[in-house]
């Protein structure tokens, strides 16, 4: 097997089960021993820290593709819902969501990475408040640090409701509720009952 392959393996394993995937179950999937795994990876850590940057690769890029085109501010919040609510990748939640609530638990490379993760992504979601504050977009009254830690939990909730289980419907409607206190109190799209 591929490195490339066994780090899938990881990754798949991690995100759809949790970080408490035992090395042992991953080298039994993988169909590989327990020595090869540490010869590619060093140790535990440096396989959740591998598989942590492979996920957050996929998903921070397409944030950052998101929140920096040519949508309207109305349209990126409904983009992000629909990405939180709907996206059938988030059916087992997040695997950054998953490692950061067992962040404890992990090695300290993979705690690193995943605070590094976070403040990334809070970056991200404040220069999308600030420019759309600039363009009076977004409620002027409301910190765009405090908007994006604001939203940046939100999102994390609401893909934990996903893993849990609760309808793609459900979880929109919970979001689209709370991330209307970010459009002024309006819905971003009219909940329906």
């Amino acid at each position: 097997m591929s490195p490339e392959d066994l780090l899938q393996v990881a990754v798949t394993a991690y995100w759809h089960e949790g970080p408490e995937v035992s090395v042992n179950s991953i080298c039994q999937r993988a169909g590989i021993s327990k020595p090869s795994l540490y010869r590619e990876f060093g140790s535990e850590d440096g396989l959740t820290l591998a598989a942590l940057e492979s996920y957050a690769g996929m998903v921070q890029s397409q944030l950052q593709q998101l929140l920096s085109s040519e949508l309207s501010y109305a349209e990126k919040l409904e983009a992000l819902i629909a990405f939180a609510s709907e996206d059938p990748r988030n059916e087992h939640g997040c695997l950054f969501v998953k490692m950061r609530a067992a962040r404890l638990d992990l090695g300290p490379q993979t705690q690193a990475k995943v605070a590094e993760i976070e403040a990334e992504t809070v970056g991200i979601y404040t220069r999308f408040f600030e420019e759309a504050c600039q363009k009076g977009a977004a409620l002027s009254s409301i910190p765009p640090d405090f908007a994006a830690q604001y939203l940046h939990a939100q999102i994390g909730l609401a893909v934990s409701q996903r893993a849990l289980g609760t309808t793609s419907g459900a979880v929109r409607k919970l979001l689209e509720c709370a991330l209307s206190v970010l459009s002024g109190g309006q819905s971003v799209r009219p909940v329906t009952a």
